[in-house]
């Protein structure tokens, strides 16, 4: 079991071993600040050095203070991150929820893992004039998984861009938005990986998630998630969400043949 001295030191973004012999390493991205609490970015390597799993931790203080105004935090991630494919972390707090009405109404956190800069995210804005145009240029459907679909019609979102949405997601067979795993895309790329969790979940300290399949093909070297997760760590008072059993995706490697060699 991690001590609580040794989450503290993670927390401040020391670099670790972890307590088991894991033969894993911990990086930590340095701490934001989040209502009356905290958020950080983190990775986990194997021992050959490559990424399994990037993630951010709450505290318990930051997910239980949040109020009805909507919180938007740029999240660094660690180098180890950024070596898989990923730039940073964009976390909202959307206390009234987003559409579409109906299924995301509730209080819960947007958690983008960002493949772009942040300058190209921001970039993503109503005032350009190919705005639209670069909406409607949809990824080719092998560069998704195949259980996910964009919206029935162009639905961009300024600093986002486009969302598609696992079709076999439990909130489509009348089961209550929990958490779900969204991919996002823009301009014709996939450019982020997104865990939605409800405030609800997290404060029950469940622990859930699922596996994620791969999508055919990648248009650009990038580690895509086996399986998500969402859970709780009670001895440090962390909410933890996280995209875990990353497979390191080149163009020139198709995604059985990826799986094999991870």
């Amino acid at each position: 079991m991690i001590t609580l001295s040794l989450r503290a030191a993670l927390f401040a973004g020391v670099f670790v071993l972890p307590v088991a012999t894991t033969a894993q390493e911990i990086q930590k991205g340095p701490a934001q600040p989040l209502g009356d609490g905290a958020v950080l970015a983190f990775a986990e390597t194997d021992a050959a050095g490559a990424v399994t799993r990037i993630g951010v931790e709450m505290t318990e203080t930051a997910v239980a203070s949040l109020g009805h105004d909507m919180v938007l935090v740029s999240v660094p991630l660690p180098e180890a991150a950024r070596a898989a494919g990923y730039d940073h972390v964009a976390l909202d707090w959307m206390p009234h929820g987003h559409a579409p009405e109906g299924l995301f109404d509730s209080p819960h956190f947007d958690v983008h893992f960002y493949m772009t800069s942040e300058a190209e995210r921001l970039a993503i804005d109503p005032s350009d004039p190919l705005f639209m145009q670069k909406a409607g240029n949809r990824p080719d459907a092998t560069l998704m998984p195949a259980n996910y679909m964009p919206p029935p019609q162009v639905e961009p979102v300024p600093a986002m861009g486009e969302h598609w949405v696992d079709m076999t997601a439990s909130i489509f067979s009348g089961q209550p938005f929990e958490a779900v795993l969204i991919y996002g895309a823009w301009d014709g790329a996939l450019t982020f990986v997104e865990p939605m969790v409800t405030r609800e979940l997290l404060q029950s300290h469940r622990s859930v998630g699922g596996k994620v399949t791969q999508p055919e093909r990648v248009a650009a070297s990038v580690s895509l998630p086996g399986a998500w997760s969402v859970s709780h760590d009670p001895e440090a008072g962390l909410h933890v969400i996280s995209i875990d059993g990353l497979v390191a995706r080149s163009p020139d490697k198709p995604a059985v043949q990826a799986a094999a060699s991870n």
